[in-house]
Formats: C-alpha cells, sequence, structure tokens
C-alpha cells in the first residue's frame, strides 16, 4: 500500500487541504498495520483520522461525487471494525451519526431507495459495498443501515441479477458491465464472509468470460454498449478495473480469470492494494486461456455468441495475428442506461476492426445525454443491424415519464426504446413485456465443441420494432475454416416482413475505411496503423439490390440526412463508413442474404458465393461449404433435395431451420453410387461433410416413423 509518513500534529489541522483519496489512504493504511502489528499507538492514529474525516463536507450535486464519498464510509468502516475497542461509546455514536450522514449525501438516498435495480449509479457501489460494509460495521451499535441495504439488496439486487448471470453476459456493455461486475462482487464477497456463500446465483462467474472471448489480438476489446474508460487508447493493451478478475477469480477458484489477471494487471494500483490483500488467495494458480473453447454461447436471457479463431499471446499487441472474432448477438431483453438498441447486430475483427460499432462516448457531443449519443451512438442505425423505415412513426419529440425526460424518439428507422428509454425498476417491470427485443430460435456449433467448424444462432427480433415489423428472423453461421489467409466466413441471413410494403428496408454494415462497392461485391479493408484485414461482403439476397455507400467527411454520424457530429479524433475506431443494402422493389416481405469472407487485404482475391435454392431452402455456396436456411422460416419437416455441385468438388453441406427427429439421407456420388442412411437431429441443424454429389433427405417424424 502507499506508504504514509507519521502525521505531525498540524498535519492533523490541514486534513481539508488533502484529497479525499490521500485521507482514505492514510486511514486503511493505519488501520491495516493496527491489525498486523497490534501496534496501540497506530490504532489511535487511524481512530482519530477516521473521526476527523468522518465529519468531510460534500456537495451531493456534484456528478459521481457518489464514488468518493461512499469509499470514504468504506475506510471508516474498516477503523470502526477492526479498531473497535479503541473507541467509547461517544464516539461510536458520533460515527454512526456521520457514517449515516455521509449515505444521506449518496445518490440512491437513505434509506436508498432511488433509482431501480437493474442499471444507474445505485447499482454500482453506494448499496452493494459503500452502505453494505459500513451497515455491517456499525450492526452491533445501530443496525438500521444494515437492515435498509440488506434488505432492498436481497429483496430487489439480487433477483435482477440472479436473472442474467445466467446467460454470463454484462448487460451494460464493456465498460459499465466490467465495473458494476466489480460492486456486484463486492457484495459476494461480503456475504461469503458472513457464511453465505451462494449470495448470488453462482452463475456470476461466467460474467467474467465475456471480457475474454470479446478480446481482440490487437488488445482492445470488440465494443458494446457505451465504451469509455481508456477503451480507445491506441497501440495499447487495454486493461479492464483491477478488480474485475482479481475477485472473481479468487472467488470462484477460477484459473483462467486469474490468468487474465496476471496479464492486466501483475502490478495491483496503491488504491485497490488493500482489497488485493483482502480478497487473494496465493494458493489458487493460473490456467492458460487457450485451454478454452473457441466459440462461447452466452445462453438466455442474452442470446449472444462469440466466435473465435484463435487465441490471443498474452498482453502482446499481434494486429497481425492470425485469430479471427466474430460476435453475433440475438439479445432478448433491453435494459437501457448504456446498452444501445442493437439487437441482431454482430462485429468482425480481423487485423483490424472491420464490421463496426460506429460512434462514440466521448468529444464534444459523446457524452450521455449529447444529440450523438442520443440520436446516433445508441440507436441501431449506428450498427450493423436492420433498419425499417416508417415514414409515420414518431418523429423527434421528447418523452416525459414520472415527470422527467427521458430518450427521445427520432424517425430513424432502428428499434423501439422500451419504456421510453426509462429503465424497468424491478423484475415485474422487467418481465411485464414491454422490455423483451428478442427470443434465441436455435443455437448450435461443432461438430468438435473446442475448435468448432461451423456456429450457429438465429434468432426472432420482431420485439425489437415497432408496429410497422410484422416478423423478423436473423440467423447467423460462422464458419470456421481453419485455414491462413481466409480464417472464416459469416454468413448473415435475414427475413423481414414490415407491416407496408412501402416502408423501406436497410441492411446495415459499418467500417472505418471507405468500402468499394463492384457489383453485388463490397470490399472493406482495414489498412492504416498497421492493420491487414479485409471484408468481402456478397449480396446473394435481393436478388435486385441496391448498394449504397453512406459516410465520409460530415456523414460519418448521418442519420435519416442529419448528421449527429462528435468532434472526438483520439482514435478512428467510431468509424466514418457504412453500406445500406435495399431491395430494388417494394414488398412487405424481403430475405437478405450475405456471405462475408474475412481474409488477408493483400492475399487473393476472396473466392465466389454462390446463391444456391434447393426448395424451400436458399442458401449460399462459398469455401467448400453449402449453408442453406428455410426460406418460409418455417422449419423444414419434409424433403429436401439438394443437386450436385456443378464442379464436382467434396463440400461439407449444413442445412438450418430443420425439424428435429430421425432423417433419412440419400446421397449419391460423382460416380454414381448411392448411399442412405438414418440420422438424428437434435439441436436444429444437420451437418455432411464429403458430399460430392445430390443429397436428399427425407423426415422419417420424431421417432423415426415414416
Amino acid at each position: 500500500m502507499k506508504a504514509f509518513a507519521p502525521l505531525r500534529e498540524e498535519d492533523w489541522l490541514q486534513l481539508s487541504m488533502r484529497s479525499t483519496l490521500d485521507i482514505i489512504y492514510a486511514i486503511e493504511s493505519y488501520a491495516l498495520q493496527y491489525v498486523v502489528l497490534e501496534e496501540h499507538s497506530i490504532g489511535l492514529k487511524a481512530k482519530k483520522l477516521a473521526l476527523i474525516a468522518s465529519r468531510r463536507a460534500f456537495n451531493p450535486n456534484l456528478q459521481d461525487i457518489s464514488r468518493e464519498i461512499g469509499r470514504l464510509m468504506i475506510a471508516i468502516a474498516l477503523v470502526y471494525d477492526w479498531c473497535n475497542a479503541l473507541f467509547d461509546e461517544d464516539e461510536k455514536k458520533r460515527l454512526v451519526i456521520e457514517l449515516k450522514r455521509l449515505a444521506s449525501l449518496l445518490e440512491c438516498g437513505y434509506p436508498p431507495t432511488h433509482e431501480g435495480a437493474f442499471v444507474g449509479h445505485t447499482s454500482e457501489w453506494m448499496l452493494m459495498r459503500d452502505m453494505m460494509a459500513a451497515g455491517i460495521a456499525i450492526y452491533e451499535d445501530d443496525p438500521e443501515m444494515y437492515d435498509y441495504a440488506a434488505g432492498r439488496f436481497l429483496e430487489e439486487f439480487v433477483p435482477a441479477r440472479n436473472f442474467f448471470y445466467p446467460s454470463g453476459w454484462h448487460h451494460q456493455g464493456d465498460n459499465y458491465g466490467s465495473y458494476r461486475y466489480q460492486a456486484e462482487l463486492f457484495a459476494t464477497w461480503i456475504f461469503g464472509r458472513m457464511g453465505h456463500a451462494q449470495v448470488f446465483d453462482p452463475r456470476q462467474e461466467r460474467v467474467g468470460y465475456q471480457w475474454i472471448y470479446a478480446r481482440r489480438p490487437d488488445g482492445k476489446l470488440l465494443r458494446d454498449g457505451d465504451a469509455d474508460n481508456p477503451l480507445y487508447a491506441e497501440n495499447e493493451y487495454i486493461k479492464l478495473f483491477p478488480l474485475v478478475y482479481l475477485m472473481a477469480g479468487n472467488y470462484y477458484g477460477n484459473g483462467y480469470f486469474l490468468e487474465q489477471q496476471q496479464i492486466e494487471h501483475p502490478v495491483i494500483p496503491d488504491m485497490y492494494l488493500l482489497f488485493a490483500i483482502l480478497f487473494h488467495n496465493p494458493e489458487l494458480g493460473t490456467k492458460p486461456i487457450s485451454e478454452l473453447p473457441l466459440t462461447r454461447y452466452f445462453e438466455e436471457p442474452a442470446g449472444i455468441m462469440i466466435a473465435r479463431t484463435g487465441w490471443n499471446e498474452g498482453a502482446v499487441i499481434g494486429k497481425q495475428s492470425s485469430a479471427a472474432l466474430v460476435e453475433m448477438k440475438i439479445g432478448m431483453y433491453q435494459y437501457n442506461n448504456h446498452q444501445h438498441l442493437d439487437a441482431g447486430a454482430f462485429q468482425i475483427y480481423y487485423k483490424g476492426y472491420l464490421a463496426i460499432d460506429s460512434g462514440i462516448y466521448k468529444g464534444s457531443s459523446g457524452k450521455y445525454q449529447s444529440p450523438h449519443n442520443k440520436y446516433y451512438f445508441k440507436r441501431t442505425v449506428a450498427h450493423n443491424a436492420m433498419l425499417v423505415h416508417d415514414p409515420g412513426e414518431l418523429q423527434e419529440q421528447p418523452y416525459i415519464v414520472d415527470g422527467k425526460l427521458t430518450w427521445p424518439n427520432v424517425m430513424d428507422g432502428g428499434q423501439r426504446w422500451p419504456g421510453a428509454g426509462k429503465p424497468p425498476q424491478n423484475m415485474e417491470e422487467l418481465l411485464g413485456g414491454e422490455y423483451e427485443r428478442g427470443e434465441v430460435l436455435a443455437h448450435s456449433f461443432g461438430p468438435d465443441p473446442q475448435a468448432p467448424d461451423y456456429s450457429y444462432l438465429k434468432g426472432d427480433l420482431t420485439k425489437a420494432y415497432s408496429k410497422k415489423v410484422r416478423h423478423y428472423t436473423r440467423s447467423f453461421v460462422c464458419l470456421n475454416l481453419k485455414q491462413a489467409g481466409v480464417p472464416a466466413v459469416l454468413i448473415v441471413f435475414d427475413a423481414v416482413e414490415a407491416a407496408s410494403k412501402h416502408f423501406e428496408k436497410a441492411w446495415l454494415l459499418h467500417s472505418i475505411e471507405k468500402p468499394e462497392i463492384s457489383g453485388k461485391r463490397t470490399v472493406i479493408a482495414r489498412t492504416e496503423d498497421g492493420y491487414g484485414g479485409e471484408l468481402a461482403v456478397d449480396t446473394l439476397l435481393p436478388k435486385e439490390a441496391a448498394i449504397e455507400p453512406v459516410g465520409g467527411e460530415g456523414r460519418q454520424f448521418e442519420s435519416r440526412g442529419v448528421h449527429y457530429a462528435n468532434d472526438f479524433a483520439a482514435t478512428v475506431e467510431q468509424g466514418a463508413w457504412r453500406i445500406e443494402v435495399r431491395p430494388k422493389e417494394a414488398a412487405e416481405r424481403d430475405l437478405f442474404l450475405h456471405a462475408i469472407q474475412i481474409k488477408d487485404h493483400d492475399g487473393e482475391q476472396a473466392a465466389e458465393a454462390k446463391l444456391v435454392e434447393a426448395g424451400d431452402a436458399v442458401g449460399v455456396q462459398v469455401q467448400g461449404w453449402l449453408v442453406l436456411f428455410s426460406r418460409s422460416g418455417l422449419l423444414l419437416d419434409g424433403q429436401l433435395s439438394i443437386a450436385a455441385d456443378e464442379s464436382g468438388n467434396r463440400r461439407k453441406i449444413l442445412v438450418t431451420d430443420i425439424a428435429n427427429g430421425i432423417w433419412l439421407v440419400h446421397s449419391r456420388s460423382v460416380d454414381g453410387k448411392q448411399r442412405s442412411e438414418q440420422v438424428e437431429v437434435t439441436e436444429g441443424v444437420w451437418l455432411t461433410e464429403a458430399a460430392t454429389g445430390a443429397v436428399q433427405l427425407e423426415r422419417m417424424g420424431a421417432n423415426g416413423e415414416g
């Protein structure tokens, strides 16, 4: 911990001149030395400093001041607990009064009734660490603070988190999600030390995998939500907050988390050192992250999949690494706050950020209530998703909810703001229907679970949109080609039915550098700053499509002809371009099919991607694979005939949207030999790895009966 010289008598009179953090360091340093060394004089210094600091004045109207106030409450609580025998009754009463005064200055209020149970600053330290810890310290003398904090925590905060913990995905993103995960882990540790080892669902542990899988080889993260902190720094390995993996790894004995902790924070900063001492278990060892499977499904209620082709080399910044990352998102619930309207979005990284989340949470117009944030960055138009434009949809107009101005709606063609942007307050409100935005219909990866050849995710996104959308499903298939130069292919299939054929649909893909469009192929590259990746994007459906580039100077963050500018220039990661793919002819229902080959920019031209139509199925043949989807959206449940490849080459065939049960498969090789076998479909997909000729599938029924 930070070393402090003994305070002289005149120093005690100058405490008001010191920063709150310096005072906290001193209090905790003296308290810890007293516990370890049992030196009476040091304990008295801790007591005296805590009594003086407890009277410190704060302006509760300053932004984020609750974090500073709460941190001081923790230091005072430690002294009250560790040095308790040194206090007389009057001194204890004084500290209890001052702790309640400090608690009353917190945003959550005292009693802590403000804000909801899912998001907001109350979902950080105030209740789950600061008030809880102080309440425990003074409990024997005054149980009120603990009863207030623990009462609301157990009734509202625990169910709210146990709802999303099974997914292993924190809905508040890479920055705010990891920050709030720390606060939640403090509550876990506090109750664990009191003998309640599972105050939360133990699947809380899974959340730590979110940022391991989203870690890019260049040291950054795939962006999620209101990314802030140092996440934009160039040529640096971006570190999460120092307690994320330290607390989760030690509490759950997770060696992968402890490995990530060593990569990010081999040395703990002073302000976190006390907690590192309290929570570290030296008997635990690390485990290599490279042992983890390459694909991870972050299950319901998230419905997100990340497929990788390889792992990173520790903290080495590998801009030319052969590892590709693809994020495929359904996103079943909208919690608002720092979460975006991005249901159905995808991201791709390979030797550069290629299919990106556009916009930024920085700069003159990047803050929470700024036009760039409200009208662009948080909205669907800034993501690789689908727009459906209803000319009669609500135009720019503020909402007033409970007397407060909330997120306004704009006519951008994107997804709706559940609750008019107001976060759900509790589980009952979240599950009331308003905040639902998607449903996972199918997911699988394999056949090798450690290094899958394919990763598949499908969802119904109808509820993410207003009544302008009657029905919308999006399917993703990521193929791990396991070859140099072209490591992967992402296939995206959309079936969109609007309430009117006059509602214009637009398929979006955002990029940093300008896309090059030639016919129905778009090439997106990342060639600057030492990168060298490329996407070859083939638009196979609609057959008659218009592909338009949008971006460049003065149009980087454009939505329906309005540019929501932002002057933040420290990184190009906010993007500058996108393509919009539209059907040339108006129709209520449209199919979009895109094959996105992920490759080296300086390699050979990407192979041809062919549209394949097979009765009720439609799909793409590319890079030795044929991937099929149901054209109607209904499960394929009868017969399916797949013609032979014209070239006679071997190919892997993946059929999605196929009914579970027993299927009879007839295949004919190029030399005319016929083969028949029964196969069982269990996850809505069928895969064959060595088809050369025609293939016919016939469902025998759930139990093999014809």
